[in-house]
């Protein structure tokens, strides 16, 4: 450990500074005594997820305080934020002269003493699929150990805000004097939607699962403490015609408290579950059936669970960006929530047996800003408080990277056909306008609705070219005075010019090749300087990766179950197939709910049957 006294030192004090987190801006406040000891360490990461970047906030401002040391481990789950925070305490240390080389000390971790426990079931990953296995293998009686290696449960689960139920008890009590709507909200009616949606590339058998038990897992989650309601508002637009699509839709009232209970309830059965506990290997017996998981605990223990199954729940591999891209036909795809699902379970299953399905899909949904961050929040993308996302979420002219139309923009409506469209031209793409559009943003004064798919828009008003001149600064925007220069300035081929002519020539005429509607063909690109604004899609996760059958058992090469290993939610293959996701809201969700509840039950009843 470093000594205080060697430290080159300039004065004394208080110092602050910030750095670029998964959400946000994360500062932190840093003081120095005159022997140039770090006395004390603050930290906001208010932006940051609160169980991830927020529990990284918290421990690593103690630890650096501990170890005299910028070089403490990253907290598992929580990397970017880990990684900004040790920055911002750098950046800080920098402004008070002294030299942050000094504070690089290699922190050595004493883990304890290597454990070893037993269980009938273990899961692996506390998001919603994972949480759904532990429920239901739990209440069946069976001895249960959750390993979760975030600090907090609920992954991704507790971020997105509901999951679809067709013929569920709030329908029916919501719409009972609508029958004519209920009679469109059938699991008959979805099933044969999404199989035609997909063109039958899914797995019948357990699309026909999933749906059918729905409803029930509806009320089985409320039963267990996770109140859900069904959506009023739709969020998305272009689904207002097709009820089928949102009004299946049940939310949580409030997604924290829908996990503390839930897991509240898996503990009074028996349950055990351990955070910051990362699994990273399935042992098997000479027969090729689980006999245990390793794991390691936050201080380097290992965990040794011996167990007769195991439910990998680990939700794919979107939270590792470098993969993502390596994997998908784009690779400019940003990831949005998936932060703590790097792949292991995906790679543990494989390991063991199990056969490789549709691990090169995204679940793509939506897209931001390109590295958009603002002043006062320093929040990214879509879900920005900077106001210049009216801008990025309304059916205005977009161009792919050669400065050409690729498509209807009004798809900006819905979620999964703006990601769609965008992805079309390899996951990137610009917003062009002119400074009398955004002018009329700064005005207010709109022909039609502003907010695209998505959350609602930031509240507010403000001057729009400003916003855009400030976008130029960071680089996530392009300006000219001429579309010469914008073309040049963009990167876009010599024919730009002539590409927004033909635009304006489809917004004067009111009809256009690609279908937008008239409505929405109200601003031209005429009066400079004009704007090119980059916009990356979005991938939420990964889907599949893992072939199971309608038990959501692991299937080998041969098709033939790889005995004790279930596989559920994101890296479970068959509900649907990629990179397009259905346009039907909560089925992400829904699938992790339902594949997870059926994943722990026959989990249960194998090793149930194996005891016999």
């Amino acid at each position: 450990m470093c000594g205080a006294s060697s430290m080159a030192f300039a004065a004394a004090g208080t110092f602050d500074g910030e750095a670029q987190g998964k959400l946000s801006t994360v500062k932190a406040t840093v003081t120095l005594d005159a022997a140039g000891k770090i006395a004390d360490v603050k930290i906001d990461a208010s932006g940051e997820t609160p169980e991830l970047g927020g529990v990284a906030a918290t421990t690593l401002s103690k630890q650096i305080v501990e170890h005299q040391s910028t070089a403490v481990d990253n907290i598992s789950g929580a990397t970017v934020s880990s990684e900004a925070i040790k920055a911002a305490v750098v950046a800080a240390i920098k402004k008070s002269g002294a030299d942050p080389a000094k504070y690089d000390v290699k922190v050595v971790k004493k883990p304890g003493k290597a454990e070893t426990l037993s269980a009938d079931v273990v899961v692996i990953g506390a998001g919603a699929s994972g949480t759904a296995a532990a429920l239901a293998a739990a209440e069946r009686g069976v001895k249960v150990v959750v390993l979760e290696k975030a600090p907090a449960v609920g992954g991704a689960g507790k971020i997105a805000s509901g999951l679809f139920a067709v013929e569920s008890s709030l329908q029916k009590a919501k719409y009972k004097n609508d029958p004519k709507l209920l009679n469109l909200l059938t699991k008959e009616a979805l099933f044969n939607q999404l199989m035609d949606y997909n063109h039958y590339l899914n797995n019948g058998p357990i699309t026909r699962r999933v749906i059918d038990m729905s409803p029930d897992t509806i009320d089985w989650m409320q039963k267990y403490g996770a109140e859900l309601e069904l959506i009023d508002w739709n969020p998305q637009q272009g689904q207002n015609p097709y009820p089928i699509r949102w009004r299946i839709y049940h939310r949580y009232k409030d997604n924290a408290t829908a996990f503390k209970n839930m897991y509240a309830n898996f503990e009074k059965m028996g349950g055990k579950l351990f955070t910051q506990t990362r699994a990273y290997d399935l042992v098997q017996d000479a027969n090729g059936k689980i006999t245990a998981v390793l794991a390691e605990k936050a201080d380097g223990t290992k965990l040794t669970v011996n167990t007769k199954a195991v439910v990998v729940a680990s939700g794919g591999y979107g939270g590792d960006l470098k993969r993502l891209q390596e994997n998908m036909e784009s690779t400019e795809l940003t990831n949005r929530i998936a932060w703590v699902n790097n792949g292991e379970g995906l790679d543990m299953s494989w390991k063991a047996g199990a056969q490789k399905m549709g691990e090169h899909h995204a679940l793509i949904h939506a897209a931001e800003f390109d590295g958009l961050a603002t002043s006062s929040s320093g929040s990214h993308g879509m879900v920005d408080a900077n106001l210049l996302v009216r801008v990025l979420k309304t059916p205005l002219l977009w161009v792919d990277p050669a400065g050409h139309r690729f498509g209807n923009e009004e798809n900006i409506y819905d979620t999964v056909y703006w990601s769609n469209l965008g992805y079309s031209v390899g996951g990137k793409y610009f917003v062009v306008v002119d400074s009398k559009t955004l002018d009329a943003y700064t005005a207010d004064k709109l022909p039609f609705e502003v907010s695209g798919a998505g959350p609602e828009n930031p509240k507010g008003k403000g001057d729009f070219r400003a916003l855009a001149d400030d976008a130029v600064k960071q680089g996530v925007v392009f300006k000219a005075d001429t579309l010469e220069g914008l073309a040049k300035a963009a990167g876009f081929d010599a024919d730009f010019p002539q590409e927004i002519a033909k635009y304006n020539d489809v917004v004067a005429s009111g009809k256009d090749p690609f279908g937008k509607p008239a409505e929405f063909l109200k601003f031209g690109v005429k009066e400079g300087p004009f704007y090119a604004m980059r916009v990356k899609v979005v991938s939420l996760s990964t889907l599949g990766g893992v072939r199971v059958d309608a038990k959501m058992q692991a299937l080998n090469k041969d098709y033939k179950p790889v005995s004790g290993l279930y596989v559920v939610g994101n890296n479970a293959y068959g509900f649907y197939t990629a990179p397009s996701y259905p346009p039907y809201q909560g089925l992400a969700l829904g699938f992790a709910y339902n594949s997870g509840r059926i994943g722990g039950e026959e989990a249960a009843k194998y090793v149930k049957g194996a005891a016999k």
